[in-house]
């Protein structure tokens, strides 16, 4: 039970770390790829939440929103999306292995993967979406 408590807590980090209220201003390329940047968030945390019991699932899909938010950073044409989606997408790969490692340390003492950096990432791509 320890290890699904971990993997749901995992799963529930990217909708409270990443949550972004997107009100792009500029550009229609920045609009557009933050808007896709904010679906990209949900359909990666709603198919997480379908994967509390596959760790090795939820690493393959947070490493795919990653690469999708990657792509819709560089396709913002602005420098600070694109900064902040790549280091969204960074720490999201993180929490991805750490959910991994974590499930198969075999430890009997409970775990939290450490979000620390996809809430400071997202609170960076939402000031990036929004400024």
């Amino acid at each position: 039970m320890r290890i699904s408590a971990v993997r749901i807590a995992g799963a529930c980090a990217i909708t409270a770390a990443l949550a972004l209220s997107v009100a792009a201003c500029g550009s229609q390329d920045k609009k557009a790829a933050c808007d896709n940047l904010q679906k990209t968030i949900t359909d990666v945390s709603r198919k997480g939440m379908t994967q509390v019991s596959d760790p090795n699932g939820l690493a393959q899909t947070y490493s795919a929103g990653a690469n999708t938010m990657r792509q819709q950073g560089k396709d913002s044409g602005d420098d600070k999306v694109e900064k902040a989606a790549n280091d969204a997408a960074s720490a999201l790969d993180s929490l991805g292995q750490q959910v991994k490692s974590i499930a198969t340390s075999g430890s009997t003492t409970p775990q939290m993967p450490d979000v620390s950096k996809l809430t400071n990432a997202g609170a960076e791509l939402k000031s990036a979406c929004e400024g």
